[in-house]
């Protein structure tokens, strides 16, 4: 469970990573 609620968090933290860096790449 543990493990599997990390993963889920870490796949959140990637995506909202990515989203972060398209909304800076196209403000510029």
């Amino acid at each position: 469970m543990e493990k599997t609620s990390s993963t889920l968090w870490k796949m959140l933290e990637t995506l909202y990573a990515t989203k972060s860096l398209s909304n800076h790449l196209v403000l510029k």
